[in-house]
């Protein structure tokens, strides 16, 4: 039999933010999956980064450093327990992000590669941080990306910047898309939109616009708010409803919180743009069913959950054309780009006042995200683990 090790360590709630991303959806599922026998010929444990403060003399030594702490055990404590502690067991481990992984192992793994964002995207994101850290955590995460036995990618985009930016050949990755939980297909207002309203602080009589997700710099929060304020403004200019925009999530504890913050009250929004906090999925479900249109205007995705569920919570979407986004979505929802403010506010104004259009992204954005589902997930998944246990011998 043949022992994969599965990573669950985004599960933990304090583990690098992971569990409020898609990385903590994608690891939940993918445990979940594999809690039942799946296959006669491979069987999967799991272990997570408590393992690295089991007591020993290295992790000891790590302790007492005075910076570097987490990059430390990841680095070192990592191939100790792959070598001689509680990972020994397993023929291999799968590492569920590339940024979680050691550059190097005594043990063969499986790397889950969900985007490339601070290698495509590297000028905007060093520029807040020293150049020197920027660089050094770049090393690692390439070291251990070309290192990994197999390569799971969960889009062709990703994909193809893995051959195009790294060089990694085709033949060493597989794609494993992520999905959507059933439970998006059953959202509604389950309580009256008066009180439901009242709860999270929005004006009910207004249209909402929703965007869920995070605010990070390739979020493009700038470019929502000004497509939001051009909105505003051709709703004044026609005379129709002025619509609230709605930005779910923990975005309260970013560190580009401070500057989204700023710009709002700049442009004197803080009437017209909600921000809830984190909202759990009951909620999340009924502020579906409450919006007129979802707007995600990211410059860069891996995969692209938060659309895809709007999607098929009913929820016309207009969407960034950029990334993994056309792969995704198709031609369910409204395409933008996202860098062309006027375009993106014509189009959710579009989807506002047509409702032939709403209604139609409404009946192909069902249909779109039922191709996507966390079983097929977890089938790819283990797909690849019986792959590298057939290559073994």
């Amino acid at each position: 039999m043949f022992r994969v090790g599965l990573d669950t360590s985004a599960l933990d709630g304090g583990f690098k933010n992971h569990s409020m991303r898609g990385i903590g959806r994608y690891v939940q599922e993918l445990n979940r999956y594999f809690q039942s026998p799946r296959s006669q010929e491979v069987s999967v444990g799991t272990f997570d980064h408590a393992i690295l403060h089991q007591p020993s003399l290295a992790s000891s030594i790590i302790a007492a450093m005075p910076a570097g702490r987490k990059t430390l055990s990841q680095q070192l404590l990592y191939p100790l327990r792959m070598a001689n502690g509680p990972l020994k067991e397993f023929d291999v481990v799968h590492f569920t992000a590339h940024m979680d992984a050691p550059a190097w192992s005594p043990k063969k793994y499986i790397l889950t590669v969900h985007d490339l964002i601070p290698l495509v995207l590297k000028d905007m994101y060093k520029a807040d941080k020293p150049t020197w850290r920027f660089a050094f955590a770049r090393f690692l995460d390439i070291r251990a990306i070309k290192n990994a036995s197999l390569i799971i990618a969960i889009s062709e985009n990703t994909a193809n910047d893995l051959t195009r930016v790294l060089g990694i050949p085709r033949e060493r990755m597989v794609i494993s898309y992520l999905g959507v939980d059933s439970k998006f297909y059953d959202a509604a207002l389950t309580e009256p939109r008066g009180g439901f309203c009242a709860r999270f602080g929005i004006p009910s009589e207004r249209p909402v616009v929703l965007y869920v997700g995070g605010i990070d710099q390739r979020k493009n929060f700038t470019g929502l708010i000004d497509s939001f304020e051009r909105l505003l403004q051709i709703s004044r200019e026609t005379a129709k409803p002025e619509p609230v925009l709605v930005m779910a999530g923990n975005i309260q504890s970013d560190a580009q919180f401070p500057k989204l913050d700023a710009l709002v009250k700049a442009r004197g929004l803080t009437r017209d743009v909600i921000m809830p906090g984190f909202v759990d999925d009951k909620d999340l479900l009924q502020m579906y069913a409450l919006s007129s249109v979802f707007f995600f205007p990211s410059l860069y995705e891996g995969f692209g959950l938060p659309p895809l569920e709007a999607m098929a919570a009913g929820t016309p979407v207009v969407s960034s054309n950029r990334s993994c986004m056309p792969e995704v979505l198709g031609d369910a929802v409204l395409m933008v780009d996202p860098s062309d403010t006027q375009q993106c506010a014509q189009q959710l104004y579009r989807v506002l006042h047509e409702t032939g259009l709403a209604q139609s992204l409404r009946e192909r954005g069902k249909v779109q995200a039922r191709k996507f589902t966390w079983n097929a997930m977890g089938e790819q998944t283990l797909k690849a683990y019986e792959r590298l246990a057939r290559a073994r011998g």
